[in-house]
């Protein structure tokens, strides 16, 4: 009988691992990802935020498993599609995304950090090869040069799909309950492409404005996006040691939170960070605006150096020290609906599936980029700010 283990997961139940996806669990690349929270410092807001990358993966892999059968894949692609789903997120930084943006200004990704530890970790390597399936193969869809890449990574994913529930579940801020499994029960590979039945609408619209609300309320919550600028700046301050982009797969793997905290904790400049959070001692709001469709200058504000030169215009207006001022840029990436990568939707006529066009007014406002544009500083010094910013960034 195949050895198999039962993980009780608690968004989406009772989750299978068979002998083979085991073995993948349990090598170091991917255990690490328990060491790497999903959401960094929203605990501060909501303290039932604890979960982490290897929650989020397991669920992925569960949910492209459904799919998978859905579809009706052979046995070898259902195989592959599910190991696709498990270890999509192995690439990740510490701290998840808010990390992933010393890799970004170095052109790289943790999608690419992952197609590089599949590539060169003999380990991981090793043990998807002894399930009899081609590392090739799983990388062709994390690279969604297989239709099939669009189930992990598209307009309406399996990533998604998951991180919705899991951080409703664990924040208790109910805005990403949306009915999973009506997405992939009414999914159909038609002409090569995942596709949607248009009795789907409703929940993909849900879906939509789910994501939306998450982003808001969550994941762009003022109180965590604070924590998360001073966090960011305290690492900018030992990037030497933290290069990412230079590191090997070996080093890379062996950086997770606790690492970084660790390092940061030996220095008297980014101890001060750890001890602010520590303590909730955090920026406040001095100035915001908000956009709905992406601006040209929003580009340009978004690159570091910018940032820091409008960081210091601020300051020196404000009469403050430069390093009480904080400037955030965060923006909801739009849900592709319109273009190449957009949601497929199909009808059943006369016996055939049938591509079709469908305009959803919720769905086109989703595909626009929303930005917030942020700068904050201590309560102290909030007026002063306040009236800075708008004086330098009205212009």
């Amino acid at each position: 009988m195949d050895r198999f283990k039962l993980v009780k997961d608690p968004v989406h139940g009772y989750i299978v691992l068979d002998e083979d996806l085991l073995r993948i669990v349990d090598s170091t690349a991917f255990q690490r990802l328990r060491r790497i929270t999903q959401l960094p410092f929203v605990y501060l807001v909501y303290p039932g935020a604890r979960h982490s990358r290897f929650d989020h993966s397991l669920g992925c892999m569960h949910l492209a498993k459904m799919f998978g059968e859905r579809l009706g894949l052979d046995m070898y692609k259902l195989k592959v599609l599910t190991i696709a789903g498990l270890v999509h997120d192995i690439g990740h930084t510490p701290y998840s995304h808010l990390l992933e943006t010393l890799l970004r200004e170095k052109g790289l990704t943790h999608e690419d950090m992952t197609l590089k530890i599949l590539e060169e970790d003999n380990e991981l390597s090793s043990i998807i090869e002894e399930c009899n399936i081609d590392v090739k193969d799983v990388k062709s869809i994390l690279e969604k040069r297989d239709p099939l890449g669009s189930i992990i990574s598209g307009p309406v994913d399996v990533d998604k799909l998951d991180f919705l529930l899991r951080d409703s579940y664990f924040t208790g801020a109910f805005y990403g309950v949306i009915d999973v499994a009506r997405i992939i029960y009414t999914s159909k590979l038609v002409n090569g492409r995942l596709a949607l039945s248009t009795r789907a609408l409703g929940v993909v619209e849900e879906l939509a404005i789910a994501r939306y609300q998450s982003f808001m309320n969550i994941y762009f919550h003022h109180t965590v996006r604070a924590a998360q600028t001073m966090f960011l700046r305290g690492v900018r301050m030992i990037e030497d040691l933290l290069d990412f982009s230079s590191m090997t797969v070996e080093e890379y793997l062996s950086h997770d939170d606790f690492t970084v905290w660790c390092i940061m904790r030996q220095r008297e400049g980014t101890r001060e960070v750890l001890r602010n959070i520590e303590r909730r001692v955090l920026p406040k709001v001095a100035y915001e605006y908000r956009v709905t469709q992406m601006k040209k200058h929003a580009d340009i504000i978004r690159k570091a150096e910018v940032i820091k030169n409008i960081e210091e215009m601020i300051a020196e207006e404000a009469g403050v020290p430069r390093e009480y001022v904080w400037i955030d840029t965060p923006y909801i990436p739009p849900l592709p609906y319109i273009d190449q990568e957009g949601i497929e939707f199909y009808i059943e006529e006369d016996g055939r599936t049938v591509l079709k066009e469908y305009y959803s007014p919720l769905l086109r406002f989703t595909s626009e980029v929303y930005e917030i544009l942020r700068v904050y500083t201590f309560r102290e010094y909030v007026e002063r700010v306040s009236r800075a910013s708008a004086k330098i960034l009205e212009k």
